[in-house]
């Protein structure tokens, strides 16, 4: 077990067992906090079973053979801390936060519900109930309902990302104790875990601990099977009678390790990453059409999507969408100028330092990028990289994403008139 350091005060091993740890030292911090991810989400769940990743994220906080969902709950409160976990389309993460003091305890509590879940009938049908709530909760959200939409129609060949975490009611009323233990089994393996501690923590104590607690691998590991994403250039209008109307288009974006990410996220901040921003400006601002205008850069291990987002009035889609497509336009036909740039670069650059103030940010940003196998830069190295963007490097990324030939449009909302249609409206 061969201890590396990435830079000063980030520590790292990977341990016998195949899992990577990192440790990263923040000087006069009074707490820890730590995270687990697992390399498996949404998008590994059987075609049959949408939801099951998720289903077994709540499950884990129900119990182990030596700790029942109130003991845990109890612990992790006489520490002082707090405990979660969240599920995404590739990873599932569980992340805790405590005094320093706390450590320990912390960390036998996230080794043991991620390795010995008992799965017990009655909390099984319990949680049954919790998560078809939590489906029934978001199916009841306008915006969110209208996310799925566009995410449905966004990758061709019916990707597994097209599909929603939390899955369907009706699938996950028939997931069995069989199918979670299965699932857990085959792929709650050390070798898809990125554990990352950050705060008043010592690398030459921790990295032991860690080693202690989470076991060698078994024999059941089930094999990641992903295929790339493929943006499908497409123009959707649903019909839901809700009061405001949801535009989304979509346009190809840099996967998750590609150098491109910096310059992407510096363009996007000048198209639609904040109260500056041209979409913030001209759509709320100047015409007063929508409360939230955006844009943002999403990126997965193997692709991503940029994202441009406006919700209105269900009469001004035809106007709003005009708008849209024209910023898009001009961002391709004039690129940016040098002091868009350097308000854009000023911008990130505050927030990623910001950020840093938090613990649980600098374990987020590390456990982000371990689980994607992306290199880990220092924070000065990022900022680094994010000034380093130029005008030309901007206009190379236009013309690289924002593409009409692989545009998606959907609009979700009350009917309208044919002449409204996306389809029917020009493009790039």
């Amino acid at each position: 077990m061969k201890t590396s350091l990435l830079y000063d005060g980030l520590s790292e091993v990977v341990l016998d067992n195949g899992m990577r740890v990192l440790v990263e030292e923040v000087p006069h911090s009074r707490s820890i906090s730590v995270g687990l991810w697992v390399r498996v989400g949404s998008r590994d769940d059987p075609s049959s079973q949408p939801g099951i990743a998720h289903f077994i994220e709540h499950m884990l906080f129900k119990g182990t053979p030596t700790r029942n969902a109130r003991e845990i709950s109890r612990q992790i409160d006489s520490l002082g801390g707090q405990i979660n976990g969240a599920t995404g389309k590739e990873s599932t993460f569980y992340y805790a936060e405590a005094p320093a003091s706390g450590l320990r305890r912390v960390l036998e509590i996230i080794a043991d519900i991620t390795q010995h879940p008992s799965f017990t009938p009655e909390e099984l049908e319990r949680e049954r109930g919790v998560v078809l709530e939590e489906i029934r909760g978001r199916e009841d959200d306008p915006e969110q309902q209208a996310y799925d939409l566009f995410t449905a129609g966004l990758w061709k060949a019916s990707h597994p990302l097209t599909r929603p975490v939390l899955g369907k009611r009706a699938t996950i009323a028939g997931v069995s104790r069989d199918d979670l233990i299965s699932f857990h089994s085959g792929f709650y393996q050390p070798e898809r875990m990125v554990l990352v501690i950050c705060g008043a923590a010592d690398a030459g104590s921790v990295l032991p601990l860690a080693s202690e607690l989470f076991e060698k691998a078994s024999a059941t590991s089930s094999a990641l099977r992903r295929r790339p994403p493929l943006l499908r250039s497409d123009r959707n209008s649903h019909t839901r009678e809700t009061g405001q109307t949801h535009i989304y288009i979509g346009l190809p974006a840099p996967d998750a390790r590609s150098d491109d990410r910096f310059s992407a996220e510096v363009v996007n901040t000048i198209l639609g990453g904040g109260t500056s921003s041209r979409l913030f400006t001209h759509v709320r601002e100047e015409q007063g059409l929508a409360y939230a205008v955006s844009s943002s850069v999403i990126s997965y291990s193997d692709g991503g999507f940029w994202l441009t987002y406006a919700g209105i009035a269900p009469e001004n889609v035809k106007r709003t969408l005009d708008i849209l497509l024209e910023e898009l336009r001009a961002l391709h036909r004039a690129g940016v100028r040098q002091e868009e740039l350097d308000l854009a670069r000023a911008k990130l650059r505050g927030n990623f330092i910001l950020d840093l103030e938090s613990n649980i940010n600098h374990m987020a940003r590390l456990g982000s990028a371990a689980i994607v196998d992306r290199n880990i830069l220092s924070p000065d190295e990022v900022i680094a990289r994010i000034d380093a963007v130029t005008v030309n490097d901007a206009s190379r990324i236009i013309e690289s994403y924002v593409d009409s030939e692989a545009m998606n449009i959907a609009v979700v909302g009350p009917q309208q008139k044919p002449s409204t249609d996306p389809s029917n409206t020009d493009v790039i």
